[in-house]
C-alpha cells in the first residue's frame, strides 16, 4: 500500500490542474484517470475564452479555431450576428490539451495512472482497480474531479449536482459558417437549454444540444441536423452531462470537490473548462496545506470553498438569474427579442465588449450608451412580463456560491 499526501480522482483539466499545483506546493500526489486513452471522443464542445489557456497553465497547441463571428438563430428564423477583430474565442482540441496537462502534472512528480479506476474511499483509503488488479492508497487528501456524478462525491456523504444531458456529434461537411459559431434556441430546438455548431478541425463541425435530465436529446438533435445540416457524416457521437450550478457544500473531513463534481461551471452555457480552472488553482494549493497540516485541515478547506465563492460567486449569480429568465421564454418570445436585440449600435457594442467569462460586465457598458436605452427597455418589458408569471424566473440567486 503506498502513501500519498493528495490522490485526485479524475484527469481532466480541473483534476489535472489541481494535481500539478498540489505537487508544486511539495505534496506526494496521486491521479487516477480511468481512461487508457485520452484521445477517446468527448462531448466537450472545446469553446473558450483565450485567458483560459493561462489559467490552465498550458501552450495554445490545442487550438484548432480562433472564430471571429457569432450568429444566434431564433425559432422564427430571426438571425442575429457579431463579428470580432480580436480573439474572443479559441476551440480547443480536448485531448491535446488534456495530453500536455497531464504531462505537466507529471514533469513536476504526480504519480498518473491511466486505466485505474476508483472503487472506493473510507478513513483516508483508495480503492482502485487497475491494468491487473485492485490496489489500495493512502492519501491524506481526497480530490473529487471525477464529474457532475461524482462518487466522490457520494462516498464522502455530499450531493451531487443536477445535471443536463448534452448530446454531441463530430461531423464532417456540415457547417454553413465554417469560420463562425451558430447558436440555436427555442423549445422545440433544445428544451432548458440551447444547441450549437462549432467549427473545429479542418472539415470538422461539433454539433449539439444539451436538454433537461427527463428529456432524451437524441429526437432533438437528429431533427437539427436534419434541418440544418442535410449533408452532414457523422464521425463521432457522445452523450455526457452539464452540471447545474446549485448551493451546496464540497468540501466534508479529508475531502474537497472540483470542476464539474463541485457545479464550478457557467449557470447559463454550460462551459466549466475556466471555472474549473480557476478553483483547481485554490484546490491544489488548499489540498498541498491539509495534507501537511493535518491539525488545520478543516480550515484549509472551509478556505477553499470561500476562496472559490470569490472567484466565480459573481458570475455564477449573474448566470444563473439570465438562464433563469432565458428558461421562461417561449419562442414567441425569442422572435420577439431577436427583432429587438437587431440594432447595429447594440451589435456593434457586443462585438467589442463581449467577454465569455464574465458575461455580466457588458451591463455597465450597456446603461452607458443612452441610444440603446429604447430596446432596452423593450427587451425587459418582456421579461417582466414572464417574471411575474407562475413557473417564471425564481426569485434571486444569491445563495449561489
Amino acid at each position: 500500500m503506498q502513501r500519498f499526501d493528495v490522490v485526485v480522482v479524475g484527469g481532466g483539466p480541473a483534476g489535472a490542474v489541481t494535481a500539478r499545483i498540489a505537487a508544486e506546493a511539495g505534496a506526494v500526489v496521486l491521479l487516477l484517470e480511468r481512461r487508457t486513452r485520452i484521445e477517446e471522443p468527448s462531448a466537450c464542445a472545446g469553446l473558450i475564452s483565450p485567458r483560459t489557456l493561462s489559467v490552465l497553465g498550458v501552450s495554445d497547441a490545442c487550438v484548432v479555431r480562433r472564430p471571429r463571428g457569432v450568429s444566434f438563430h431564433a425559432p422564427g428564423g430571426g438571425v442575429l450576428s457579431v463579428r470580432t477583430t480580436t480573439d474572443r474565442a479559441l476551440v480547443v482540441d480536448r485531448s491535446i490539451l488534456e495530453s500536455e496537462l497531464l504531462a505537466r502534472a507529471r514533469d513536476v512528480g504526480v504519480d498518473v495512472r491511466l486505466g485505474a479506476t476508483a472503487t472506493g474511499w473510507r478513513d483516508g483509503v483508495v480503492r482502485f482497480e487497475g491494468a491487473a488488479s485492485e490496489e489500495t492508497a493512502v492519501g491524506a487528501v481526497l480530490v473529487g474531479a471525477d464529474g457532475p456524478e461524482s462518487q466522490v462525491a457520494a462516498w464522502a456523504g455530499l450531493p451531487n449536482a443536477g445535471s443536463l444531458r448534452a448530446l454531441q456529434v463530430e461531423a464532417e461537411s456540415a457547417d454553413p459558417e465554417p469560420d463562425g459559431v451558430c447558436v440555436y434556441v427555442g423549445h422545440l430546438i433544445a428544451p432548458e437549454f440551447f444547441a450549437w455548431s462549432i467549427p473545429a478541425q479542418a472539415g470538422c463541425t461539433r454539433i449539439g444540444l444539451a436538454v433537461s435530465d427527463l428529456i432524451d436529446p437524441a429526437p432533438y438533435l437528429d431533427s437539427l441536423l436534419a434541418q440544418r445540416f442535410p449533408n452532414h457524416r457523422i464521425v463521432s457521437r457522445i452523450e455526457a452531462r452539464i452540471p447545474i450550478p446549485s448551493p451546496r457544500r464540497t468540501t466534508a473531513d479529508g475531502v474537497l470537490l472540483v470542476g464539474d463534481a463541485a457545479g464550478h461551471v457557467k449557470p447559463l452555457s454550460g462551459g466549466g473548462i475556466y471555472f474549473g480552472g480557476l478553483c483547481a488553482r485554490v484546490a491544489g494549493r488548499a489540498a498541498a496545506r491539509a495534507a501537511k497540516e493535518p491539525h488545520d485541515q478543516t480550515e484549509h478547506l472551509l478556505y477553499y470553498e470561500d476562496a472559490c465563492r470569490a472567484l466565480i460567486g459573481p458570475e455564477t449569480r449573474f448566470g444563473a438569474t439570465a438562464r433563469s429568465i432565458r428558461d421562461a421564454l417561449d419562442d414567441d418570445d425569442w422572435s420577439r427579442i431577436f427583432a429587438i436585440l437587431n440594432h447595429r449600435d447594440l451589435l456593434a457594442l457586443v462585438a467589442e465588449r463581449i467577454d465569455l467569462d464574465h458575461l455580466r460586465h457588458m451591463v455597465p457598458h450597456l446603461l452607458s450608451r443612452p441610444r440603446l436605452w429604447r430596446p432596452l427597455f423593450a427587451l425587459w418589458d418582456i421579461v417582466r412580463v414572464r417574471t411575474r408569471e407562475p413557473g417564471g424566473i425564481a426569485g434571486p440567486h444569491d445563495e449561489f456560491l
